[in-house]
C-alpha cells in the first residue's frame, strides 16, 4: 500500500511539474529592422538595421531580389543588440526578402525575414519567397520524443502496480 501512495506521489509530481513549466523565452527576440517588416520604399535601402531584444553576435544578412537573385551584401556587423549590414541596390521594382542569422547571447541561432516592397525600378517577375515554418513544424520531432518519453515513463511507472494487482487476484 505504501508503495501505492509513493507512486501517486511521484506521478502527481511529475504532473504538477508539467503544467507549472512555462516556456523557456532566453533566445534573442527581433524587436525592430530598418527597412521595416511591409514596408513600403520609394528606392532601395542601402543599409540594414535589425534590432534585438538582447545582445546576439556571429550575424549573416542575405536579401533576395524581386527575380529571386540575391543582391549583395557587405560590413556585416553584430553589436550589441544590432545587427548592421550594407546592401547594393538591385534596381528592381518589387518584394525584396531580407533573411538573417543570429546567435542569441544563450548561444542558439535564431533566424528569420522580413519582406520590403520597392516601388521604383525596372520590373521583373516576381519569384514568391518561401513560407515560413511555423513552431510545430520546427520542433515536430522534439514534440514526438516528449510524447514518447513520457507514454514510456507511464508504462514503467504503472506496470508494477498491474503485477501486484495480477498477482493478488490470482
Amino acid at each position: 500500500m505504501r508503495n501505492v501512495v509513493l507512486l501517486r506521489g511521484i506521478l502527481a509530481g511529475l504532473v504538477l511539474t508539467v503544467l507549472v513549466a512555462g516556456p523557456a523565452s532566453a533566445h534573442a527576440a527581433l524587436v525592430g529592422s530598418d527597412p521595416a517588416e511591409g514596408a513600403s520604399l520609394t528606392a532601395a535601402p542601402a543599409t540594414a538595421t535589425l534590432t534585438f531584444n538582447e545582445n546576439v553576435g556571429n550575424g549573416q544578412l542575405a536579401v533576395q531580389a524581386p527575380d529571386g537573385s540575391t543582391v549583395a551584401v557587405a560590413d556585416v556587423r553584430a553589436t550589441d543588440n544590432r545587427l548592421t549590414a550594407t546592401i547594393d541596390d538591385a534596381g528592381q521594382r518589387g518584394t525584396y526578402s531580407l533573411s538573417y542569422r543570429v546567435v542569441s547571447a544563450d548561444g542558439h541561432p535564431v533566424t528569420g525575414t522580413i519582406a520590403f516592397d520597392v516601388t521604383t525600378g525596372r520590373t521583373v517577375t516576381q519569384v514568391d519567397a518561401p513560407a515560413d515554418e511555423s513552431f510545430i513544424h520546427r520542433h515536430s520531432s522534439h514534440f514526438f520524443w516528449g510524447i514518447l518519453a513520457a507514454v514510456v515513463a507511464i508504462v514503467l511507472l504503472l506496470a508494477p502496480l498491474r503485477r501486484r494487482h495480477d498477482a493478488d487476484t490470482a
